[in-house]
């Protein structure tokens, strides 16, 4: 890998196998190893050498002749686990750590860890922040192509029953699955100087037999900027759909972002215009390659810091403490707007 920096992953499951690993393969050489860190077995193939703990990680660096201060570890262990994870890194002497979203599950855990980026370089993962997608809207909105923007609205939907219905599943509200994206979207976009105004929930179904509450959750925000968000999780939608609309005084901008992988395609228009703009959207290989480069000085970090990112934890766990639980399937007037999305 170029500037000799030394990946190592942390937690092989789907995060770090399906999406940092994969995200990591355009940059590495063809005689680069990556480490991986997980006490379950690893199927052999090139280019990885599996430890089971991070001090086995660490005897394997030394091995390698590569410095601490040279490796950077993805650390994509569940949530819970990260705070446990930085401590130990930090305790190793590791510089360096690119942290999986959301960085905590709880705010005093967020706010520690925000205490330990003064040991070690944090960058938690922001892939809406370093779309393509984002990159259109925004030189869109500074062009004046709406005038002032007023509204955000935000939707990440999908089906996801099987995996609600899993008692082993990481997840036990809809804040916790969606959501987090949007938030750090909306603090970006609008400043995250916001206030939570209000927070609704439903269940999966109405009979809800399961004890879960994972069938969606909507949020809404005021922002200092004047600027009011509302974002929308819904867990047992028909389809998927990630979407941006950014409504100003003179026009709207809708966007649509890449699904999943096997498309990675974004979408822009100008509602009431007849083209739209079609944009190649790799959002996590372009924050790990700008994270890259960040460490080789190379070029700036990504975007959206760790202060930004405990501010999202904080917003999310008052939004999820002061939610009212609705009947699934009950149109609320917050709610409409979205309805009206598809034309």
């Amino acid at each position: 890998m170029q500037g000799d920096l030394q990946p190592v992953i942390v937690g092989y499951g789907r995060a770090g196998r399906d999406l940092h690993h994969r995200a990591l393969r355009p940059l590495l050489d063809p005689d680069d190893c990556v480490i991986v860190v997980d006490p379950r077995p690893v199927p052999a193939q090139p280019g990885i050498r599996r430890v089971a703990t991070l001090d086995e990680a660490a005897r394997a660096l030394h091995a390698m002749s590569v410095p601490m201060r040279r490796a950077v570890f993805h650390l994509t262990t569940p949530p819970a686990a990260h705070l446990a994870g930085v401590e130990q890194l930090v305790a190793l002497g590791a510089r360096q750590v690119i942290l999986e979203k959301p960085i905590a599950t709880t705010v005093a855990e967020a706010r520690r860890i925000g205490d330990l980026s003064s040991e070690i370089a944090i960058m938690p993962v922001s892939v809406w922040l370093e779309s393509a997608t984002t990159t259109v809207v925004e030189r869109a909105v500074a062009a004046g192509e709406v005038g002032r923007v007023t509204t955000l609205h935000m939707e990440q939907s999908k089906p996801r029953f099987r995996r609600n219905l899993e008692a082993t599943d990481a997840h036990t509200t809809p804040f916790d699955v969606e959501l987090p994206h949007q938030m750090l979207l909306a603090l970006h976009l609008a400043g995250a100087d916001a206030t939570v105004e209000s927070a609704v929930r439903w269940p999966m179904s109405s009979c809800d037999q399961y004890g879960h509450v994972m069938g969606g959750a909507a949020v809404t925000l005021t922002h200092g900027s004047a600027v009011t968000s509302t974002l929308l999780s819904d867990l047992t939608a028909p389809i998927r759909r990630r979407r941006l609309v950014v409504t100003g005084t003179h026009g709207q901008i809708v966007a649509d972002y890449p699904l999943s992988s096997e498309d990675d395609y974004g979408q822009v228009r100008i509602r009431g215009r007849g083209d739209r703009q079609i944009v190649r959207d790799l959002p996590l290989s372009q924050f790990v390659r700008a994270a890259y480069d960040s460490r080789r000085g190379a070029g700036p970090p990504p975007r959206g810091d760790l202060g930004m990112h405990v501010r999202s934890i904080e917003l999310l766990d008052r939004a999820r403490s002061t939610a009212v639980t609705i009947p699934p399937h009950v149109t609320l007037p917050q709610l409409t707007e979205f309805a009206t999305w598809q034309g």
